[in-house]
């Protein structure tokens, strides 16, 4: 897969949103449900240019998630309702981040047996996943795969610097680290950049702000279409002794 003169593979890496459990497909139906709530005041393509936007700007501030979402969501309201801007109106934005908060936690297909045969396989599995902490940890402990992880890492951003950071705690070289995710710009592309090794998994779903160039052909990059595939890919590859 790699070649024979790669590294074994000692820490597996994988992402949760979208990877292991569905998130987009709520964000996407929250912004279906946002573009009515502003019907009186702009068009679709309005609604959704101008919270683009605003999100893209708060990001450094509030982050990933659902509660920088809804910030994220009331500016772009008030932004477009202006004086006409109620309080009815911020209560149906909050109301439907609430319920964003409170959904039920949907493991994708194969998920849960990937991560347990990783395991059996002999890998360290951790979590490496990026958002709002609480909601992540949420997340983690409904899907019920808090104990197949032996280390769990939820971080405000995925960077090279802080892949680095996590892989000195792991003491974990790079070239036997290998991350796996359905985000090319978080889970491939700062993964291949520290010398390590990725598997993309894509979802049909991906937020805009997570699009980047392609990453074709790289030799550190490999591409399965589910996780189903992952314990038969690293079959081969034994962990580091």
């Amino acid at each position: 897969m790699w070649g024979d003169e790669a590294q074994p593979i000692e820490v597996v890496g994988l992402d949760g949103d979208d990877t292991l459990w569905r998130c987009e497909d709520l964000f996407q139906q929250a912004q279906q449900h946002f573009r009515a709530l502003l019907s009186d005041f702009a068009d679709d393509e309005l609604v959704d240019a101008t919270l683009s936007r605003v999100e893209r700007g708060n990001l450094a501030l509030f982050g990933y998630g659902i509660k920088g979402f809804a910030l994220s969501a009331v500016e772009t309201a008030a932004q477009l309702a202006g004086p006409h801007l109620h309080a009815t109106l911020v209560e149906q934005i909050l109301d439907l981040a609430r319920g964003m908060l409170s959904s039920p936690v949907e493991l994708l297909p194969g998920a849960a047996d990937a991560v347990w045969a990783l395991r059996d396989l002999g890998h360290r599995v951790v979590l490496v996943t990026k958002g709002d902490l609480l909601d992540q940890e949420r997340k983690l402990d409904k899907s019920g795969l808090a104990e197949a992880f032996d280390h769990v890492e939820i971080i405000s951003e995925k960077s090279v610097a802080k892949y680095a950071e996590l892989l000195r705690v792991l003491g974990c070289p790079p070239e036997r680290f290998l991350m796996v995710g359905n985000s090319v710009r978080s889970d491939i592309v700062p993964v291949i950049e520290l010398g390590a090794r990725a598997v993309h998994v894509p979802y049909h779903l991906i937020w805009e702000h997570e699009h980047v160039g392609s990453w074709s052909g790289h030799p550190n990059v490999v591409e399965i279409a589910n996780l189903s595939e992952l314990p038969v890919l690293l079959t081969s590859t034994s962990p580091a002794p």
